[in-house]
């Protein structure tokens, strides 16, 4: 079963299975539609999902999982359609109260790398982007040296579902 996080500046940090953080976006997808008109959502269901977060995307990406965060605990993990989902390829604790909950080390860990990112930046004058991939050996490896423009190009589905 091969594993994804989120990685850039100084970390990377192992979340859990591909389904699980398929799941994550899933719902983040389905919560979007409980915020502010204008909102722009797509810092989350295209950047950190299928793209990069730039370092001027920080600040609103963090607010926007502030936000993601809350309209999730107002989700009841009961009133999902689990009807799809294979617990022999999950780590999920479906008995948590909320979305929120469930996915509280998803929203933990984004937040983590977006910290470390910024903190590489001003130590560095360099910036590590904060990318969602693979993060089971040899792939990670390889993955991690994948040219950002690959990233600009991307169409349909994530590096890390390939």
């Amino acid at each position: 079963m091969e594993m994804v996080g989120f990685y850039g500046g100084f970390l990377i940090l192992e979340i859990g299975p591909v389904a699980d953080m398929r799941l994550f976006f899933d719902c983040i997808r389905f919560g979007m539609k409980d915020l502010p008109k204008g909102t722009d959502g797509g810092l989350l269901t295209d950047r950190l999902y299928r793209r990069y977060l730039r370092l001027e995307e920080l600040d609103p990406a963090t607010a926007l999982l502030g936000q993601v965060r809350e309209i999730l605990k107002n989700i009841k993990t009961k009133t999902i359609d689990w009807s799809g989902f294979k617990p022999d390829q999950s780590e999920l604790d479906r008995s948590l109260p909320n979305l929120g909950a469930l996915f509280a080390p998803y929203l933990d860990s984004a937040l983590t790398v977006i910290s470390d990112a910024r903190r590489f930046h001003k130590e560095f004058d360099s910036y590590k982007p904060v990318i969602t991939i693979i993060t089971s050996a040899p792939r990670f490896y390889v993955e991690k040296q994948r040219p950002l423009a690959e990233y600009d190009a991307l169409e349909g589905e994530p590096m890390w579902l390939r």
